[in-house]
């Protein structure tokens, strides 16, 4: 019975519980999403077991039910996550020990200690996401995080309009110092890398093509990439983002046996056919732009034909395509050079393994393309010949569409010979197969192709739907030559836009038909701008740019001025704060309510009546009734508010008291 005793009197009052649960809550609810749902009940049951606790239904866990509850949690990580050292098992290890503080949260330093865990579990949402969505919901944790420190400190505090108000006004009065903080300190790399969650869903253009899979991802209007020109913006038939090359068909799917080993180009040469290298120009014509892409779990990256980056951690391939170090987990902008084909010396051959790598075919299957393939070139056609028979039967026999039909076993040779439908897959992949059989070196390359241009920021936006694949085939004059069979059928995808190439299939399968409402199209389109200038603006802000920036203030970037422009505003901070308390020490606070019935007194004043030195709130109504008769149910309505709230501490009075101040003006009453 002692140790009941004195266990309750080491509890938490009722209102700081609720503000640290409330506060967890908070800062947990985005998290959700990929931690693993046992430990979103671990949370639910530690809060329900400490809450009976305050109820006096249970008792605090000893130490065997604290060291059955660890072992649990820790043996439910090990078996949730593959590996330790990633991002989401060292976030979920955070929250878990979040989760089980509550156990054990008995002592006013137990809420304190949980609350700062709050700060760095709030932290940890940026991680993930650095939107606007994500700050604006990061903000607000903070100040609920805040409002339950301040709670602790009394009942009083822990009313919910006192303590959102302190949190508020503490928050505020930091915001300065958050800003010249984020403008003058040093933008440091990361000391240490935690790679992300290898299980997590990737998204867009996978390592693999079969039909079917880039029609689905027209059905996806979300944003893939943002394209800043410095200089020329290529025109639309020129804007061919590539990401990927595949070169292994097994009769249904293209592929890359070698995606995961990348053959690395060297910096500033531009490889060639035959394994060789061929150095960029320095000067002529070339496209420079800055490329911000959205997060796809996948290292491939993309850009215009015959691409460089000096983007740290960015890599050429030998397949003419750009990879990053690991796979893309958040936003990344990266800068790019492009030079046109025809500026580039190539090699006039292909080595062997390269010959045998771009004519690999299975031994069997498709036979009738075979055929065709083999006919043309018994008829001594040259590989542009042939090519250019394959894209009039295209322009001429065939059908550009997003729901194409489904294909069976010989995938080619339905598509060439029967169902002669197709999204651009189909026309990329039969095209490819044909040209091998007819003994060209061919690939398939996939990517994104098009965009709409944002005029206001001057951007390219590529979104999912602009996904696309085509071909290119080896000419020994020429080297690598993009060819692009949609084109010879639907020559408007090119040009405008799968938008207006499909118009009547466009976003069919969508819930609402969003792109129908040209103002809800406009509405996109601003969001997306603002999202850019955040990106640009604030996420992006690095060294280089905090140095513009600084070069701009102070004209020259040294330590002496760094510091006056740190020192300065400190300065004026503090003597305004000095200032104010100095004005703030010579009288009394008042409580509310007495500054409320002070401010009646001055109204009355004002009207003729001033109060009497000495005179008691109730005489002085009693004054006034007499002397003002109009005014006197009123009056006595604000005085017996007033004794109650000054004398009782009642709440509800004090707001009454203020209601009925807000429409109590003597002057006007008495005309």
């Amino acid at each position: 019975m002692i140790r009941g005793v004195s266990q309750l009197q080491t509890l938490l009052p009722r209102e700081s519980l609720l503000w640290i649960f409330a506060a967890q809550l908070v800062v947990l609810l985005p998290h959700f999403a990929h931690l693993p749902v046992w430990l979103v009940g671990a949370w639910c049951a530690a809060v329900y077991w400490r809450y009976q606790v305050f109820l006096g239904r249970r008792e605090m866990p000893g130490k065997l039910i604290k060291l059955l509850a660890v072992s649990l949690a820790v043996a439910g990580l090990a078996l949730t996550y593959r590996r330790w050292f990633a991002l989401e098992p060292m976030v979920a290890l955070l929250a878990l020990s979040f989760t089980l503080k509550n156990i054990e949260l008995a002592s006013r330093r137990d809420a304190l200690l949980s609350l700062l865990l709050a700060y760095f579990l709030a932290a940890t949402l940026f991680v993930f996401e650095q939107t606007i969505p994500y700050a604006v919901y990061g903000i607000f944790c903070v100040v609920v995080i805040t409002a339950a420190l301040a709670a602790q400190q009394g009942r009083a505090s822990a009313r919910p309009k006192r303590a959102l108000g302190l949190s508020a006004r503490l928050l505020a009065q930091a915001v300065p110092v958050m800003l010249l903080l984020f403008v003058v300190m040093p933008r440091l790399g990361p000391l240490w890398a935690v790679p992300q969650n290898s299980s997590k869903a990737s998204t867009g253009i996978s390592d693999s093509m079969s039909p079917g899979d880039f029609s689905q991802l027209s059905k996806s209007a979300k944003p893939v990439l943002r394209i800043a020109f410095d200089g020329a913006l290529p025109p639309p038939e020129q804007r061919y983002w590539r990401g990927l090359v595949y070169t292994h068909f097994d009769g249904r799917r293209w592929s890359e046996p070698d995606a995961g080993v990348y053959r690395w180009g060297r910096s500033n040469r531009a490889p060639g056919g035959d394994g060789s290298e061929r150095p960029l120009p320095a000067v002529g014509p070339r496209y420079r732009y800055q490329v911000i892409m959205e997060p796809s779990q996948n290292p491939w990256l993309f850009a215009l034909a015959w691409p460089h980056s000096e983007t740290r951690g960015v890599r050429e391939t030998d397949d003419d395509t750009l990879v990053y170090r690991s796979p893309v987990s958040a936003r990344l902008a990266y800068a790019v050079h492009s030079w046109p084909r025809e500026s580039i010396a190539r090699a006039q051959s292909l080595n062997p393994l390269e010959q045998r790598r771009h004519l690999q075919l299975p031994a069997s299957g498709n036979p009738r393309a075979r055929q065709w393939a083999e006919a043309r070139r018994r008829e001594g056609m040259s590989a542009e010949e042939i090519s250019a028979a394959l894209l009039a039967r295209y322009n001429r026999d065939f059908t550009y569409t997003l729901r194409p039909p489904e294909l069976g076993r010989d995938t080619v040779d339905e598509f060439l010979f029967s169902t002669r439908e197709g999204f651009c897959e189909h026309f990329a992949s039969s095209y490819v197969f044909t040209m091998r059989a007819a003994g060209v070196p061919a690939r398939v390359v996939a990517g994104y192709q098009g965009g709409e241009w944002v005029a206001q920021e001057e951007y390219l936006l590529v979104r999912q739907y602009d996904a696309h694949a085509w071909a290119e085939i080896w000419l020994p004059e020429r080297g690598w030559v993009r060819v692009d069979p949609t084109a010879a059928v639907s020559p408007e995808r090119i040009r405008d836009g799968l938008q207006s190439a499909a118009a009547e299939e466009f976003m069919q399968d969508a819930l609402l038909p969003l792109h129908k409402f040209a103002f809800v199209s406009r509405l996109r389109l601003q969001w997306d701008m603002i999202n850019y200038r955040w990106y640009q603006a604030v996420v992006r802000f690095d060294h280089e740019r905090q140095q513009g920036l600084l070069q701009r203030l102070l004209g020259e970037v040294s330590p002496l001025r760094i510091a006056l422009f740190l020192g300065v505003p400190i300065l004026v901070a503090l003597l305004l704060l000095l200032a104010w308390l100095n004005l703030s020490s010579r009288g009394p606070v008042l409580p509310p309510a007495s500054r409320a019935y002070l401010r009646f007194c001055h109204r009355m004043a004002r009207a003729g009546l001033p109060r009497k030195p000495g005179e008691a709130p109730g005489d002085y109504a009693s004054r006034i009734e007499r002397e003002m008769p109009r005014l006197g149910p009123m009056v006595r309505r604000i005085t017996v508010a007033y004794e109650k709230a000054a004398y009782s501490d009642d709440e509800s009075a004090e707001k009454q008291l203020r209601k009925l101040l807000r429409s109590f003006w003597p002057l006007r009453l008495l005309r």
